[in-house]
Order: structure tokens, then C-alpha cells, then sequence
């Protein structure tokens, strides 16, 4: 029954992925401009005028999957879009192994996203939890068709998948650079979902415990779905 459901999952998410890619076609979307970028209503119920694309591939970070990304969800706004590819520079020079994946973010003008119940609005961004393994070489979260493109994989309340272990404090890293990088692009952090049991490990990692602040914009408790194979960053704009 798993098997099948997973399949029932990808060949939805697949026709979804059509349907967004043609209704995206009607939009013009910019691929430079990020000022044109325009967030309508919240993450649950918005749109996106003017969605950018993420690049595949950059310094610091590939997209979970190259199919995903060609049939549109991986939009954002621009500002999004400028502060990830910065944020994962930055990180990338801090950590000259660790190569982010990026998840899904949302559609060409945002809307409804199945199967998340948020990504509506172009703010919003799912980031795979950075592995590492028993000797301590970086490993990613598998993105697999059989894996459901990632967010089929289950890991334990330790953060572990079979051998392989969050590691912590790249996690923290990522988000503070995150942080700390987006007033320079018009943004504030809101929301950093993972699943509640990771919340101690995070914050008492080196860079956790340098989160400061942006502490309090991790969620605490559970919301829907168990995030443990990613984290949810949410974002919103600065008054101008």
C-alpha cells in the first residue's frame, strides 16, 4: 500500500506540476528584475505576481530535482530568489563540502501547491536537512522517485537516518546566514518549521546557540506534517 500510495503521489504531483507549468506560461515571469516581484495575501492563501525562478544548480546548493524544477516548482519572489543564492555563497565558503538541496517552493504565481498547505504566496522555501555520516563526510537527504523526491524519507527523533545524522550545526549556519543576509533584500525571517524534537539539538548546536533572536521564529510545535527530512523557512517583506 506504501508503494502504491507513493506512486499515486508522484504521477500527482506530476500532473499538477503540468497544469502549473502551462497556467505559469500565461504570467510573464522575469528571470532578473526581483523589484517586479509582487506577494499577494499569506502563505496559505496568496499568489505571486511575477515569480522568478530558482537556478538549478549554484554555488552552495542543487534543486532536489532537475524534472521538479523544469515543470515550475521552484518559484519565489526575487528577493527570495537573490537572498537564497547569496545565503548559500556564503555558507559554501564556511563549508567547502556541504552542497544545500533545495525543495519545493511554489508555482509561477504562487496559489494552491499540493501537497503543502503553504507556498502560496512566493515566500516560503523547503531546504533538505544537510547529513553527514559516521566518518563525518557531508551526505544529503535521497531524492528519489521511490523516495517521493525526498519528503517520503522518515528520520528519528535524533535526527538520524540509518547511519547518517543531521548535522546541526550547518543547519544553523544556513539559517543564520539566512538572517542575517535578508534586510539587505527587503526580507525578515517569520516562521522556521522542523520537526519540535529537533528544536533543542538545533539551538544547542555552535551555530544555534548564536541564533539569538531569530530563535523565536522556530516553531515549537507541530504543524501538519512532520517536518524531519526538511526545514520550512518562511519569509516576509519589509515595509519599503
Amino acid at each position: 500500500m506504501r508503494a502504491r500510495a507513493r506512486i499515486a503521489l508522484l504521477v500527482s504531483a506530476g500532473a499538477l506540476g503540468w497544469v502549473g507549468a502551462f497556467a505559469g506560461a500565461h504570467a510573464r515571469v522575469s528571470l532578473d528584475d526581483p523589484s517586479e516581484s509582487r506577494s499577494v495575501g499569506s502563505s496559505t492563501q496568496g499568489s505571486l505576481v511575477h515569480g522568478h525562478p530558482i537556478p538549478p544548480a549554484g554555488a552552495g546548493y542543487v534543486t532536489y530535482s532537475y524534472l521538479g524544477a523544469a515543470l515550475g516548482r521552484q518559484y519565489v519572489h526575487g528577493a527570495v530568489r537573490d537572498l537564497l543564492i547569496d545565503a548559500f555563497q556564503a555558507c559554501a565558503k564556511a563549508r567547502p563540502d556541504r552542497t544545500f538541496v533545495v525543495g519545493e517552493t511554489g508555482w509561477p504565481a504562487g496559489g494552491s501547491f499540493w501537497p503543502h498547505k503553504t507556498h502560496a504566496n512566493g515566500l516560503g522555501v523547503d531546504v533538505f536537512m544537510p547529513l553527514r555520516d559516521a566518518a563525518g563526510r557531508a551526505r544529503n537527504v535521497p531524492t528519489w522517485p521511490w523516495d517521493q523526491l525526498g519528503y517520503g524519507v522518515e528520520l528519528d527523533a535524533k535526527g538520524r537516518l540509518g547511519e547518517l545524522r543531521i548535522d546541526w550545526d550547518e543547519l544553523a549556519l544556513l539559517l543564520v546566514e539566512l538572517d542575517a543576509r535578508a534586510p539587505s533584500f527587503g526580507l525578515r525571517t517569520q516562521t522556521i518549521l522542523v520537526a519540535p524534537e529537533f528544536v533543542p539539538m538545533l539551538l544547542a548546536s555552535p551555530a544555534g546557540s548564536k541564533m539569538g533572536k531569530l530563535a523565536t521564529a522556530v516553531k515549537r510545535t507541530a504543524s501538519g506534517r512532520r517536518h524531519d527530512e526538511h526545514v520550512h523557512v518562511e519569509f516576509a517583506l519589509m515595509a519599503p
